[in-house]
């Protein structure tokens, strides 16, 4: 988008446009970033308007960053323009770290912390993260419960009797937890929730709360949906000639056609629901019994006839059976009769609320929903919100089709009126679990097009970018039937090079019908993925931004699914294969072997008597017994705990038993360590007990050389981090980090694994079309396409809808039977219809991620029936399979094919397994026996790298040519754990970390030119967000960072076209004949003309020439193998090194030497 010379009409309205509210719709791939960039420049600029006036919001934290980094660009470029106001652009740069670039959950954030004394919180409230929040709504559904028991038992009782399981209380725990969650997307919800419920006392509780009118609705659009079908069975007999049935078929879609006419036609709700249900009640379609002269003929399409119409009467029977069963005088009577079981639940609701706030002011805490509502509380005071008004001359909300009610009461205290700037695209709206509402976006959009609002603007910005003309030909053919109201100003209007343009669509289908034989991972139509794939890596593709042609890559691909679950067996498939694949895991954590292991082994140090955790971790690599050990300790004693039998074995006398006595000791040497970390948990924090446990026990060491070790080694670290967390808003230690994770796997809330993927690294991507969204890739693969779309119901719980009320249904207790009341039907047939919009949108967005080509995969039971869906939306297949057809795009059936080849390799397998069983048990046992007896006598071949580690850092390896008396010295470099030293007291390793931290997060141009203020606000915004402690923050000396960039070498780092921090790798080395990995982080280095420079941080003092020659000699092999890493990586030589030493404000120049082989991550 920044390539481009000109801007579109549209772009360039949506710039220049001033003092009105604008609501841009931005389509895909048109460039909405760079338009908002663009303006918020020009206004700054044009108008002289100071960044800190300007409020920002985004949806999340890491777009609002690329946003602040995007327009940060962008006023630096403007500082080279002739003519520049250099002086107010710095002005602006120097501002930017405090600008009000942020998500709306942050910006409600920053009202609560400045006005909490308009509320009832304590000033130092803290966040509660989403996992323990959730824990502590368990826990306050169980006091209420307990509370009700005791204080209400008989009416209590009843309301349990009817509507909770007969077996247990916890469906309907979670029940109220799930409504109370769902309410809070309403402003005032507990008056909402009063007030709606009260209606169902009306004389027509269905008129009251608005029924009739949605069952209208329904009632047209399922007319329509009957006529079409009806209507396409005649057509069908039509072509076939069959003229005696195809008048009888035209009468019966006349039948409709005059239904559905006379229901337009009527004004009132209630009187279409009388004219459908005389319709429904007298009509009679034809029978369909061909003439004997027609009757080869009518066999022919007798099948596909039949289906239609089966279908169109379908459609009328499902509304009779949902809204006709019975009177609406009936209904209203049950919804009236529900209402004091209604009334008595939002008492509950209210007391869970209570409960629920106490135990968040015992800890003086807010959860996530509190923040929205505390800022709308807070702005219904007059003088905040005036305050705001007067702060902010422009408003701009990004992504804003996934703005809710409570967003809009903010922005609505904060507007003057005229300054909104909202842009969004209502077709990818995909955020509905978190309470999204793109009918906000829908209403303003008919509102402004109407233009009612004299100071409202709509602008539609549909040119794409992105895609190119294969693809957006697909996407607007497939969504022009499946998406309503994707009119002109919807349709992708493609922009790119028309020289290029792109791959055809592909649609493969696998034929399902014998796939249930198919176990595991074995899925024939992941196989099929596994061939695109492998196909596509021939294909040659247009690459836009560069200007070339070139092969198609892995990192050039990503394979796309609606279903988290299916991102995991995707990515082991395709890696099983061959291909590398990378998906990242946003559930099951803590069932990671890693996590499992390490949580064991906190699990013993808090209390050792428990058998499964012990057998865990004496099986681990931590303590390393091998099973036969395990064996001989529970043989010396069977009865009893596993525990009971290891101190057993540890305290006998085993004689001469020298194997038995080694065993005693290595237990003994076993309880010992877990006694040391005992005590050690008492004197450091739970965080810091973690991460000592990690480097003490080898347990990093160990996973990080591990398959998937970069992954392991994250999810470690996260744990670490958890406990951090954790101890942030407790205060129970070890025990209490236990039961909270117990509770999390509990009541099953999910954790995502540490991401660990680099953005260059050459493997296929799989992952959800949800996290997609935003992204673009030149090949998307989107499978999972035949799994139906289905809103499951509540069943027997209460549901809700903020556009109705809380919908429970009726029970009678004597008679033992409940059934939905009417409300509930609504209610769910709302979400029904909901759910499916939202469906369509997130293939909407699945689609568009696609550069050059869109390749796209489903398996169905019977693909015939795909030629009479019609572009019925039961599947992402039924959508796109008739207008894909109807254009010629290529689809395909695969029937047997990568299913026949996964039955074959199955059966290969279960004749391998049946040779072997077919042999006799003795065979077996000798072989056995002699491959015990081999395993046990191997004597290992590399004694000499017996003591040699399998991986270095490269501290350590700089070390290797020092004395013993240099290494005790440097040995004083590594971190001490606090308990060791003062509390609170620095180590001049960990304020060396904190002024790294400041390094790694300046910008070196705007240190050079702003100097020491910029600095300042770079390292208390790191303090603000807890990335720096109190103490952290004392030991960082600006000055010293400051005077880094006022010497020769910073300036030039600081004015480098290419310059890079933080880059890590990895070198391969041999020590006594053993290969050996050395891992490292290199601070700094750049490119000039003649090669690179090199720069390492330490925070070490050098006292004279002296001491200076002995840093350099402490530190010289370290960035020697720095060097080697660099010119192994991009081919460049290293023409210069230098530490420089924060204490001495000085760069020291290293020699340095090609020593090692390195090669980077």
């Amino acid at each position: 988008m920044e390539a481009l010379m000109e801007w579109t009409k549209p772009q360039k309205e949506t710039i220049e446009t001033r003092g009105k509210n604008i609501l841009v719709s931005a389509a895909a791939g048109s460039g909405k970033t760079a338009v908002l960039i663009e303006r918020i420049t020009r206004l700054v600029i044009d108008e002289k308007t100071d960044i800190d006036r300007f409020l920002i919001t985004t949806f999340t934290n890491a777009a609002a960053a690329e946003m602040k980094s995007r327009l940060e660009k962008a006023i630096s470029k403007q500082m080279d323009e002739p003519g520049a106001d250099r002086s107010f652009l710095r002005r602006q740069l120097s501002m930017m770290p405090r600008a009000n670039i942020s998500t709306f959950h942050t910006f409600a954030l920053e009202v609560m912390r400045r006005y909490f004394y308009l509320t009832d919180l304590e000033p130092g409230f803290s966040i509660g993260d989403d996992v323990e929040v959730s824990i502590m709504k368990n826990d306050a559904a169980a006091r209420l419960f307990e509370d009700r028991f005791g204080e209400d038992y008989d009416a209590f009782s009843l309301f349990l009797r009817k509507y909770s399981s007969d077996r247990s209380e916890e469906r309907i725990k979670k029940n109220i937890i799930s409504l109370y969650d769902e309410m809070r997307s309403i402003p005032q919800y507990m008056d909402w929730a009063e007030r709606t419920s009260r209606l169902l006392d009306a004389k027509s509780p269905s008129e009251a709360l608005g029924l009739t009118g949605f069952i209208a609705d329904e009632v047209e659009k399922g007319v329509a949906e009957a006529c079409r079908l009806y209507e396409r069975a005649a057509q069908t007999l039509e072509e076939a000639g069959i003229d005696s049935l195809s008048e009888k078929a035209a009468q019966d879609v006349e039948k409709l056609t005059d239904m559905a006419e006379r229901l337009g036609q009527k004004d009132a709700a209630a009187e279409k629901l009388e004219l459908f249900n005389d319709f429904i009640s007298t009509v009679k379609f034809n029978q369909m019994r061909a003439a004997k002269s027609q009757q080869e003929d009518y066999d022919q399409v007798k099948e596909q006839v039949s289906r239609l119409r089966k279908g169109g009467k379908k459609a009328l029977d499902d509304l009779k059976k949902k809204y006709f069963a019975r009177t609406m005088e009936d209904y209203d009577e049950e919804l009236r009769a529900g209402y004091e079981d209604t009334m008595y639940l939002t008492g509950l609701l209210k007391e869970f609320e209570e409960i629920f706030r106490e135990m968040k002011a015992d800890r003086n805490m807010v959860d996530f929903d509190d923040v929205m509502h505390y800022a709308i509380l807070i702005l219904r005071d007059d003088m905040a919100a005036d305050e705001y008004r007067k702060r902010f001359r422009y408003i701009f909300i990004d992504e804003f089709q996934d703005s809710n009610m409570l967003q809009e009461a903010i922005v609505g205290r904060i507007t003057d009126g005229r300054n909104l700037f909202m842009v969004g695209d209502v077709k990818q709206s995909i955020y509905k679990f978190r309470l999204a509402e793109p009918e906000i976006f829908r209403r303003k959009y008919q509102l402004y097009a109407r233009q009612s609002e004299e100071n409202s603007v709509k602008i539609d910005l549909n040119s794409n970018f992105r895609s190119k003309l294969l693809v957006t030909e697909t996407v607007n053919r497939v969504f022009s039937s499946a998406m309503e109201g994707y009119d002109e100003n919807a349709r992708l209007k493609c922009t790119v090079d028309e020289v290029h343009p792109g791959m055809a669509t592909q649609c493969h289908i696998v034929d399902g019908s014998e796939a249930e034989d198919i176990r595991g991972d074995l899925d024939p139509e992941a196989q099929l993925v596994a061939e695109l794939i492998r196909e596509s890596l021939g294909n040659e593709i247009y690459d836009v931004k560069k200007g070339v042609a070139r092969k198609v890559e892995y990192r050039d691909i990503v394979v796309l699914s609606r279903s988290r679950s299916a991102i995991g067996r995707m990515e082991r498939f395709l890696n099983n294969e061959g291909i590398p694949a990378y998906g990242e895991n946003t559930g099951g954590y803590f069932e990671t072997v890693e996590v499992q292991v390490f949580v064991n082994l906190l699990r013993i140090i808090d209390n050792t008597r428990q058998d499964i955790p012990l057998i865990s971790v004496m099986r681990s690599p931590v303590f390393d017994f091998h099973v036969r050990e395990l064996a001989a300790v529970r043989i010396e004693k069977r009865d009893g705990s596993f525990y009971d039998a290891v101190r057993a074995f540890a305290e006998a006398d085993h004689g001469g038993d020298e194997d038995a006595a080694a065993l005693a000791a290595k237990i003994e040497e076993m309880f010992r360590q877990i006694a040391c970390w005992k005590e050690l948990k008492n004197t450091v924090t739970l965080e810091e007990l973690t991460r000592i446990l990690l480097y003490d026990t080898g347990y990093f060491d160990y996973c990080s050389g591990l398959p998937a070790g970069k992954r392991r080694i994250s999810n470690l670290r996260l744990l670490v981090e958890k406990a951090g967390q954790f101890e942030q808003n407790s205060h129970s230690g070890l025990y209490g980090f236990i039961s909270y994770i117990e509770a999390m796997k509990k009541n099953n809330i999910s954790i995502g694994e540490a991401k660990v993927l680099g953005e260059g690294e050459n493997v296929v991507r799989v992952m959800t079309v949800h996290k997609s969204k935003g992204l673009e890739f030149p090949i998307v693969i989107l499978t999972g396409m035949g799994r139906m779309i289905r809103y499951r119901g509540a069943g027997t719980s209460t549901v809700m809808h903020k556009d109705l009320a809380l919908g429970m249904p009726h029970v009678d207790l004597e008679g033992k039977w409940h059934r939905k009341t009417l409300l509930q039907r609504v209610i769910e047939a709302k979400k029904a219809e909901e759910e499916l919009e939202e469906e369509i949108r997130i293939l909407y967005v699945a689609m568009t991620r696609a550069m050059d080509q869109l390749l796209l995969t489903g398996t169905v039971k019977d693909p015939e029936k795909l030629e009479e869906s019609g572009g019925k939306a039961g599947s992402f297949l039924e959508m796109i399979y008739a207008p894909m057809k109807e254009a010629g795009e290529t689809i395909e059936i695969h029937r047997g094919g990568a299913g026949a080849v996964l039955q074959a390799r199955q059966a290969v397998s279960d004749i391998h397994m049946a040779d072997i069983f077919d042999r006799s048990r003795k065979e077996r046992n000798e072989e056995a026996i002699q491959l015990i007896d081999e395993r046990l006598s191997f004597i290992y071949p590399y004694e000499d790298a017996a003591g040699v580690k399998s991986k270095y850092s490269a501290t350590e390896m700089s070390r290797a040519g020092l004395s013993e008396r240099d290494r005790r010295i440097t040995a004083a470099d590594f971190m001490r754990p606090d308990f060791s030293v003062e509390k609170k007291q620095l180590t001049a390793a960990q304020a060396g970390t904190a002024m790294h931290l400041v390094m790694e997060k300046l910008d070196f141009r705007q240190a050079l030119s702003l100097g020491k203020g910029y600095i300042r606000q770079v390292a208390e915004e790191l303090h603000r967000d807890q990335r720096l402690s109190d103490e952290e923050m004392e030991a960082v000396d600006i000055d010293n960072i400051d005077a880094f960039f006022r010497q020769d070498v910073g300036r030039r780092a600081a004015t480098a076209e290419v310059m890079y921090k933080e880059r890590e790798f990895i070198s391969s080395r041999r020590i006594k004949g053993a290969e050996v990995i050395v891992q490292g982080m290199i601070d700094c280095y750049f490119q000039e003309d003649d090669g690179l420079v090199l720069i390492d941080y330490k925070n070490t003092h050098a006292d004279g020439e002296a001491d200076e020659e002995e840093t350099v000699r402490r530190y010289e092999g370290q960035m020697r193998i720095y060097a080697e890493a660099l010119e192994e990586a991009g081919g460049k030589a290293v023409k210069e090194a230098y530490l420089y030493l924060f204490g001495l404000k000085k760069f020291i120049p290293v020699k340095i030497a090609d020593q090692t082989k390195i090669f980077f991550k």
